[in-house]
């Protein structure tokens, strides 16, 4: 399996990687992708997505099985940088969810709210990866406009990852992001697995009846997904500032990494690594706060888009769950004993 990438899952349905220039066509329940002398035959009703990471061709076949049996399929440059999805039709039939969904983003003060409420859970998802290592945010959310709560943001994210940087090891240091093209492995990882999560995000977004092109905090944005930037912000901290913490602890560092110019991009072997510590994480069931109680849940994610789905039909503020650490003991006492200086 060295060009068709699918780690090891608990569920029957899951993502596919391609990683090789690949020929794509359908035949009824099957979708055949070759790549030279290669063939694998993927059964659609195990297909939760696919990422192409790649150069590809695709026929008209392929699409029509992803729209009939509804899975997004995700496109990539050639270092991994996402593009974008085709979706199928949406889920739900109705319009009723996306008059909601608009006219919450027109209405200034119901933006605001929704926007402020993604950006306190993201401070949360930040400070429960933080304090194990006895670290939490001064910054905090402010701002009666979408200008001024992004200002917010990056003043936040400055912050946030100074303190990473103190339980980094140097090779795996953040600094500052610099992403056009990324300068340090760092950067290269972290763009790299956002890039992940806004294609991923934007398929629970889709499935979960919303349409991803509306967005609250990023909605002016030049985007094509704004509202998969939105929900991302929840989930980063556990899903690629939890995966740089994890991979920094194993030891592994040249070796994910080619230099192209001036930029430093993941190789193959480094997107693979990314994508099954992602993959993993998500296989976890999680312990969630919500609403008052905690509950055990194995699909943690799709559940963000449902909890806005359900603000918009009630008209209320929506109720995200809190997403906790879910470093291994292991990483984190790893990163504990490698600290080179505590604030």
């Amino acid at each position: 399996m060295q060009w068709l990438f699918q780690p090891g899952l608990v569920l029957a349905m899951k993502d596919y990687y391609v990683f090789q220039n690949s020929q794509l066509d359908a035949d009824e329940s099957i979708i055949k992708v070759t790549s030279g002398s290669e063939q694998r035959r993927l059964p659609v009703e195990e297909v939760a997505g696919l990422h192409l990471l790649s150069g590809y061709s695709l026929t008209s076949g392929v699409l029509e099985i992803a729209t009939r049996h509804n899975f997004p399929i995700h496109v990539y440059s050639y270092y991994g940088a996402y593009r974008g999805t085709f979706f199928p039709p949406p889920v739900e039939p109705t319009a009723s969810i996306l008059v909601s969904q608009v006219l919450s983003h027109i209405n200034s003060d119901r933006r605001i709210n929704i926007a402020k409420t993604i950006m306190l859970h993201s401070e949360l998802a930040m400070n429960k990866l933080l304090s194990p290592f006895g670290l939490s945010l001064d910054a905090k959310a402010e701002g009666d406009s979408v200008e001024d709560l992004l200002l917010s943001e990056a003043r936040i994210r400055k912050e946030y990852y100074a303190l990473l940087d103190t339980v980094l090891p140097p090779f795996w240091s953040i600094i500052s992001r610099q992403r056009h093209p990324p300068r340090r492995p760092a950067d290269a990882l972290l763009s790299f697995a956002n890039g992940i999560i806004y294609a991923k995000m934007s398929g629970y977004i889709h499935r979960g009846g919303l349409d991803p092109r509306i967005g609250y905090l990023h909605g002016d944005k030049r985007a094509s997904n704004p509202l998969a930037l939105d929900l991302a912000e929840i989930v980063k901290p556990v899903l690629s500032e939890g995966v740089l913490l994890s991979i920094a602890s194993t030891g592994s560092e040249s070796s994910l990494f080619t230099e192209v110019g001036e930029g430093v991009y993941l190789n193959e072997a480094g997107r693979k690594t990314v994508i099954r510590f992602i993959e993993d994480v998500l296989q976890q069931t999680v312990r969630l706060e919500a609403e008052g109680k905690v509950d055990k849940v194995l699909l943690w994610v799709e559940a963000i888009p449902r909890k806005l789905h359900r603000a918009l039909v009630t008209d209320e503020l929506p109720k995200f769950p809190v997403i906790p650490c879910m470093l291994s003991s292991r990483t984190m006492q790893t990163l504990k004993n490698g600290r080179t200086f505590v604030p």
